[in-house]
């Protein structure tokens, strides 16, 4: 496959790294850029490159029980819903049962755009990604 050559010596071609950014409005006030999210327009060649590693690299961490169970929002049956619907239902065992509880949810939006590259490369090499790979 080209691409597990292309892994294999860590170069990837130019033309896969490039991509065309198009924003696509969210919400709320044209105007605002805020409202905007960018989009990246890839090869073909890129995105499936990228459809591999992340197969790999998922069957990889869990085999490793590195991805914990509360984890939402990637994991097959285990969507943002279903993590409210599952809240719910303990809030409401714990009214009926006149438990207290305290609850905090935190909203990470951007996070991804905020991740410094440095330390994501760091912690992937902790879990025992490396080599090509991880070049």
């Amino acid at each position: 496959m080209v691409h597990q050559s292309f892994l294999s010596v860590g170069i990837i071609p130019l033309d896969w790294k490039s991509a065309i950014i198009v924003p696509i409005f969210k919400k709320g006030v044209s105007s605002d850029p805020s409202n905007y999210c960018p989009v990246s327009l890839r090869s073909v060649f890129s995105k499936l490159m990228e459809r591999c590693i992340v197969i790999d690299m998922f069957s990889y961490l869990l085999s490793r029980n590195l991805i914990t169970k509360p984890q939402r929002g990637f994991l097959e049956r285990k969507s943002t819903t279903t993590n409210l619907l599952e809240s719910f239902n303990d809030w409401s065992v714990n009214i009926e049962g006149r438990t207290s509880q305290t609850i905090a949810y935190i909203d990470f939006a951007k996070a991804f755009d905020s991740v410094r590259h440095s330390k994501l490369l760091y912690k992937l090499s902790q879990y025992g990604i490396c080599g090509p790979l991880l070049t």
